[in-house]
């Protein structure tokens, strides 16, 4: 008997392995699997494609070793951390609260695309397409494309079309969100592109935004107002004026107008860029003014104004293009202490105005050249700072030249520049990459100068005039004193 109990035992132990084995075997099987065990209990909503709100230490998720991710709201918004350079205030790219996330796509995958969309601030969504190698289940190259390549465009409006506006003499035509027109004052109320074509007349183009920036595409238009600003930006991140390629326009103001006291007058910064050619007049005071910045990247822009062509509460930045300012009073002109005119690039030609105290260049910071080309002549100027790197140089006569006299630069045999002012001037200024360091230069003052364009040549042309000597030009900043 106790034998057959002990045979029973065992047959029951051995059962119980291998049913333990079994058991093991399928848990490990399981567990081993690309898909997670559903602990949820999630219903066919959860079957939509959104991932569900986890706070586990899954890669895909914001954890705090994950560069990619930062905290998930309820909303959807992620926003990137202190250290997180997809979305600060200092990102160059206009982000800051209301930049969407970028979310990358993790290693492995079948191939095809995936797309996470995010929420900002507004309302509005993002998204963010993230192509997949089809290396299979290894990976193979993995990619995060975002639709970023436009810095003066708001990422909030990054998918929206550009909306349009036609002028019509006295009114608009218009398509597009965030445009209102009454009579000839056309509002834009909402950030963007908007492409501007047709005539106004006697109006304004008036922005007041909630801080986003807009892009105003001038496509052969002609805006004029005879009472104020052309355009005036209440309020905007930043307003840039972008002349099309191949396109000619002009704005203009006029009147009597205390407040605005420009054609194109901003509370922020304005930027001018482009492929083709903005010209803007100032009858009533400055071309362009700005209570914050001022940029010329790139077109060609030509400002005549009453007082300044650019004047700047902040700072004023050249980069690119080609720019001509002939002002009634300065060139150009910032107005704080810690302000800055920078020359960084570009072809520019600037001319101060009538009266002694008024110059071509006035900073009441600092002034620095580092690149491009500069020709600059007034009654007085500020000088170039220690940070100049181009190498420069400055001509000052003791006695005020006569309005159409001109000046002329030889190295040698060979021509530098000539340069005259409708106005008589005292002050000089020269940069430009043919000049050498260490080099020799002669001047010749006082006679004709015929063949220029914006009151500049190479260096010929010129004819007449007296000998102004010559000079070793032994520092990046070279000045020669003409009595």
């Amino acid at each position: 008997m106790k034998h057959r109990l002990s045979g029973v035992r065992r047959i029951s132990a051995l059962l119980t392995a291998f049913l333990l084995a079994g058991t093991l075997a399928a848990c490990g099987q399981k567990n081993s699997s690309n898909t997670a065990p559903d602990t949820s209990g999630s219903t066919a909503a959860d079957q939509t494609g959104e991932a569900p709100d986890s706070t586990g230490e899954n890669p895909s998720q914001g954890g705090e070793d994950n560069p990619s991710g930062g905290d998930s709201t309820d909303g959807g918004e992620q926003k990137g951390g202190e250290d997180d350079p997809s979305g600060g205030e200092d990102d160059p790219s206009g982000g800051g609260e209301d930049k969407p996330a970028k979310t990358e796509a993790q290693p492995g995958g079948n191939g095809g695309s995936s797309k996470t969309t995010a929420k900002n601030g507004s309302g509005s969504s993002t998204k963010t397409t993230a192509k997949t190698g089809s290396g299979g289940s290894g990976g193979g190259n993995t990619s995060s494309t975002a639709k970023d390549d436009d810095p003066d465009l708001d990422p909030t409006d990054e998918e929206k079309p550009t909306k349009y506006i036609n002028l019509t003499g006295s009114s608009a035509r218009f398509s597009g969100d965030g445009i209102a027109v009454s009579g000839s004052k056309i509002t834009i109320s909402k950030g963007g592109h908007y492409e501007i074509s047709g005539t106004l007349d006697n109006g304004q183009i008036y922005i007041e935004t909630d801080k986003k920036k807009v892009k105003l595409m001038l496509n052969n238009c002609s805006i004029t107002n005879k009472s104020g600003a052309a355009i005036y930006c209440q309020q905007a991140k930043k307003v840039t004026l972008e002349s099309l390629p191949g396109t000619t326009s002009t704005i203009s103001d006029g009147g009597t107008h205390d407040e605005d006291k420009g054609a194109v007058f901003s509370e922020d910064t304005v930027v001018l860029k482009g492929e083709g050619t903005i010209n803007i007049k100032g009858v009533y005071a400055h071309g362009v003014k700005s209570d914050d910045d001022i940029r010329v990247n790139g077109g060609t822009v030509n400002i005549t104004a009453t007082k300044s062509c650019l004047y700047a509460n902040d700072a004023i930045e050249i980069n690119g293009g080609t720019l001509f300012c002939d002002g009634g009073t300065n060139g150009i002109k910032t107005s704080k202490p810690e302000s800055m005119i920078t020359v960084n690039g570009g072809s520019s030609i600037m001319i101060g105005g009538e009266r002694d105290e008024k110059g071509a260049i006035s900073s009441a910071g600092t002034f620095t050249v580092t690149g491009g080309s500069l020709w600059a002549i007034g009654n007085s100027s500020t000088l170039p700072d220690a940070a100049t790197t181009a190498n420069m140089l400055i001509l000052t006569f003791s006695n005020s030249q006569a309005a159409n006299s001109a000046v002329q630069v030889t190295s040698g045999s060979s021509p530098i520049f000539a340069m005259t002012s409708p106005h008589p001037y005292k002050y000089v200024f020269y940069a430009g990459t043919n000049l050498q360091s260490n080099a020799t230069y002669s001047v010749r003052y006082g006679g004709s100068l015929s063949g220029a364009k914006n009151y500049v040549t190479n260096g010929s042309g010129y004819s007449g005039g007296s000998d102004g000597g010559s000079f070793k030009a032994d520092r990046k900043v070279a000045t020669h004193n003409i009595s």
